[in-house]
């Protein structure tokens, strides 16, 4: 018996929404290649739950399609390569066992390796390798503004992004809640200038020489008015903030510790087995 595709997919959903088991001599294929068989049970884990029918539909059908033409591409390898080339045992094994090997140091760091670093040990790992940490673009502390040009009281606006009033900063809240397209307020954490340059009509002009004497930026095209408030600075050059880089130092600490872990488990293990006498290295002939 044959079925057009949209039948297959239809019979396959029905199956796993109801996820009754069957017997595979009783399952209707959902494609063929050649002599090999693609039964709908074996791509029942790739539906989401309570998915529709329709886009289960397109799921099956996009992974079907996917599995015809790999079946297609391996096909094609099998009759073109030679027998050498075709043994991939050697290779099948070896990544066999990377993964055997990836998975048992990572349960053994998941149980053993402390993840917990204390403010004391990035601050300590901060100062004993200042160098490393080497601004490579300008950093800055800002507010940033994109508002309509038909938008009212714009001249408001210019005196408030300017101000550190705590009242002239609650007006620019409330206006750009009603007002403005985009509000970014970066005013206590550090951003890549180039971040919020990207989102002005023009570009600056010598970035570096610009922020060592500017501090607020107007620019406007045929929609929109924009404002950058710069309320501190880091130049490229200096010495990265501790806060900009707290998250990467953290990750260094903890793979630091990963790998001395990994290392001593591995020399732990060979030494072990070497009291034990289970393995044994032959001399090789000259």
């Amino acid at each position: 018996m044959r079925y057009t595709i949209h039948t297959l997919l239809f019979v396959f959903i029905l199956s796993a929404i109801s996820c009754k088991p069957k017997n595979k001599e009783k399952q209707v294929p959902v494609a063929k290649v050649f002599d090999k068989y693609l039964y709908f049970s074996e791509i029942k884990h790739i539906f989401p739950e309570k998915v529709s029918k329709q886009d289960s539909i397109e799921i099956a059908s996009a992974y079907i399609t996917t599995w015809v033409k790999n079946q297609l591409m391996l096909k094609q390898a099998e009759l073109n390569l030679t027998e050498e080339q075709k043994d991939i045992s050697e290779q099948v094994e070896t990544y066999k066992s990377s993964i055997l090997i990836y998975k048992y140091e990572d349960q053994m760091v998941r149980q053993k390796i402390d993840t917990a670093v204390s403010k004391q040990d990035i601050e300590n790992y901060y100062n004993q390798n200042s160098a490393n940490f080497i601004l490579q673009e300008n950093l800055v502390k800002a507010i940033y503004l994109k508002i309509p040009k038909t938008a009212p009281n714009i001249d408001d606006v210019k005196k408030w992004y300017q101000s550190n009033k705590t009242s002239d900063i609650n007006k620019l809240d409330s206006y750009c809640y009603n007002y403005a397209v985009k509000y970014d307020f970066f005013s206590d954490d550090w951003v890549s200038f180039n971040q919020l340059e990207n989102d002005l009509p023009k570009k600056i002009d010598n970035e570096d020489e610009f922020l060592k004497s500017n501090s607020f930026i107007e620019q406007e095209d045929d929609k929109f008015c924009y404002f950058i408030s710069i309320k501190d600075k880091n130049l490229r050059g200096t010495l990265s903030p501790l806060e900009f880089v707290k998250t990467r130092i953290y990750d260094i600490i903890v793979n630091k510790r990963r790998m001395e872990y990994l290392n001593s488990l591995e020399i732990n293990i060979f030494h072990d087995a070497q009291d034990r006498k289970t393995f044994e290295i032959y001399k090789l002939d000259k």
